[in-house]
């Protein structure tokens, strides 16, 4: 196994991790392991390319790490009952992810290629940005002792929850884009990742 696909396997590994410290309510331990996470999904396509190691299992299990990741994170969210996260959005994204990821496993085994679309790279930049920064909050009002619905934080609340709309449409609007595109295309759709 190449590093680009090691790190891509840790990513992947990543994702229980973190739902095991939400649960247990070590937030700032979750909030440093997603980034780190983040961080490999930027660095290991790059070293791929750079490399020149582009290899059928990074192609496949890149954009899954990716499904995991922020499904274990949101499933997490749920569980802490966090005011801004709702099930209707948790379910839409996770929905999403299991249908394309479906779409894609059969355009994989058709043996066609199609890049990343840019509503996809939206979409992915989106949910990272909600999950990161409520990450992040959670992680300050346990630090200083508040809980999450707390009048001093709604606020902010708000916002993120602002920011989950905005994944959620991104969402939508990238699985649409998929669907019609692969009706329209055949199997040379746009990746989703």
């Amino acid at each position: 196994m190449n590093w680009p696909n090691g790190l891509t396997v840790a990513r992947m590994i990543m994702g229980p991790i973190v739902l095991v410290c939400l649960l247990t309510g070590s937030v700032r331990l979750a909030f440093a392991i997603f980034i780190v996470a983040m961080l490999t999904d930027l660095y290991d396509g790059y070293l791929a390319r750079r490399s020149n190691t582009v290899t059928e299992f990074g192609k496949l299990m890149d954009p899954l790490a990716d499904k995991v990741l922020v499904s274990m994170v949101l499933v997490g969210f749920l569980f802490a009952g966090l005011p801004f996260v709702s099930l209707w959005m948790v379910a839409v994204i996770i929905a999403r992810e299991l249908l394309i990821l479906g779409c894609r496993t059969g355009v994989f085994k058709s043996g066609e290629g199609f890049a990343t679309s840019r509503t996809a790279k939206w979409k992915t930049a989106a949910q990272m940005v909600w999950i990161s920064a409520s990450l992040l909050y959670l992680t300050v009002i346990h630090e200083l002792g508040l809980s999450p619905g707390n009048l001093r934080c709604q606020m902010v609340e708000r916002a993120l929850w602002g920011l989950g709309v905005v994944a959620v449409a991104l969402t939508v609007i990238s699985g649409a884009d998929y669907l019609v595109w692969n009706r329209n295309s055949g199997s040379d759709a746009p990746e989703t990742k």
